[in-house]
This record gives structure tokens, sequence and C-alpha cells, in this order.
């Protein structure tokens, strides 16, 4: 009889939960607010890049007051992205940081404009290291275009400034263990900057210094690379080059050559 009851409440009792269905609600809420708020943010983050690249261009037509305000109307957007993006830090990745790259090297050249200095780190705290690093990376880049301009109009002094800019950079740079990843390509592209501005600054000395002669004589391996790049420099700083034909020194005659 005690038994028959035992199997009579064991049927009685309320079956066993296979899962915690509210655990999947409140995910797939989750994701789908995280979704929102990734849609939202990168884009907002357009209106950074565009805002931050036109200043940049802005800057190259000597524009510094279109600059700034571009400048500003990004600023009014980043505190509010950055703030979306407290809960979840991984929300900043990609879209987010790529536009504050783009923002703090439009800040770096512009503060150059100015100063010829960096722009210190502590001017722009609402960007992350890795971000600066990525904009003072991508200014050199600004400062070799700004350069050439430079040296089209004869200014030597401020294509020295660029380079020595660019040198002082890189010489920071190559202190870093970057290893594999966005920063370690972008470092890669501060060397070709930096050999370009040497260059240019090079023709450009040599022209200053010639500006009375027209004719000059230059020594240039071609079995090195950059050889058409460095010969379009020397022309476009007005001066005119000879071409000599190269012959190996014949080699010594044998006594046998001799009898």
């Amino acid at each position: 009889m005690k038994r028959m009851r035992t199997e009579s409440t064991e049927e009685n009792a309320a079956p066993t939960t296979l899962l915690h269905r509210q655990d999947f609600i409140d995910m797939n809420q989750e994701m789908h607010e995280y979704d929102e708020m990734r849609e939202k943010i990168i884009k907002r983050s357009r209106e950074i890049l565009k805002a931050s690249k036109q200043a940049i261009f802005a800057l190259h037509r000597s524009d510094k007051a279109e600059a700034l305000k571009l400048l500003g109307s990004a600023e009014k957007v980043i505190p509010e992205l950055v703030t979306l993006t407290e809960k979840n830090p991984s929300l900043r990745d990609g879209a987010l940081s790529s536009s504050l790259e783009e923002y703090a090297e439009a800040k770096c050249f512009c503060y150059y404009l100015d100063t010829k200095c960096l722009l210190p780190r502590r001017d722009v705290p609402i960007v992350l290291k890795n971000e600066y690093l990525g904009g003072v990376i991508d200014f050199t880049g600004e400062l070799m275009r700004y350069a050439v301009v430079k040296a089209t109009a004869r200014e030597v002094d401020e294509v020295k400034r660029c380079k020595d800019m660019v040198e002082a950079i890189s010489g920071e740079l190559i202190q870093f263990d970057f290893r594999n990843g966005p920063l370690r390509r972008k470092f890669d592209s501060v060397k070709y900057n930096l050999r370009k501005l040497e260059v240019r600054y090079c023709c450009g000395r040599v022209a200053e210094n010639l500006q009375s002669s027209n004719r000059c004589t230059f020594s240039i391996d071609v079995t090195k690379k950059n050889t058409l790049y460095e010969l379009s420099l020397v022309t476009n700083s007005g001066l005119t080059l000879q071409a000599h034909s190269v012959q190996e020194t014949p080699a010594a005659s044998t006594r046998e050559d001799e009898e």
C-alpha cells in the first residue's frame, strides 16, 4: 500500500524543467540591443571620419577656419559615441576606433601647422593610445604631401622641418614592439615617407645651391630602388641631367695575350 502511494506521488509531481527559457529571452534581447547600438555607432562614426578627412583637405588648402569648423563638428559627436561604448568596450573597435584615428591625424596636422611640433597625447584625452599612434603614423603621410607642395615652391627649410618631424617620430616608434597588426603595417609606411622626404630635401637643397647654374653632375645607382622617383625629383628641381655611358674596365691582359 505504501509503495503504491509513493508511485502515485511521483506521477503527480511537476515535470523536470529542461532549460530556463528566460535566460534565452534575456540573451536575445541583449544581443538585439547590442546590434542596434553597433549600427548606431557605425553610422555616426562616419560623421567623424568624413569631417576629419575634410578638415585635412581644408588644411592642405590653407583654409584653417573651415578645418576648425569641421573638427568642431566631429568633437560634438565623439563624446556621445564614446559614452555608448563604456558598458561594451568592444563597440569601440572597428568604425569608431578608425574614425578616432582619422580625427587624431587631423588634429596632429592642424597642431603642426601652428607650432611645427607634434600634438601631445594629453591634448586628445578621449583618444586611446593605439588610436593616437595610428593617427600620428598617418600624419607622417600628410607631412609628405605637404612637403611636396613646399618643395615645388622651393621652400626647402619647410621641407626640412617636415623631414625632421617624421625622422623624430620614426626614431620613437622604432622602439615599439608592434608585432603583427595594423600598427605594424602602418609603421612600415613611416619609413617610406621618411625616405621620400629625405630625397625631396636633398634635391631641394642642391637646386637651391645651384640656382646660378643649369648643369650639375649626379651619380645615381640604377640598381637601387626609387631611382625613377629620384630622377623625377631632380628634374622637377630645375636641374639639367647629362647622361654618360659607363663601361666596365677591361680586364688586365695576360702574358699569353701579349705573346
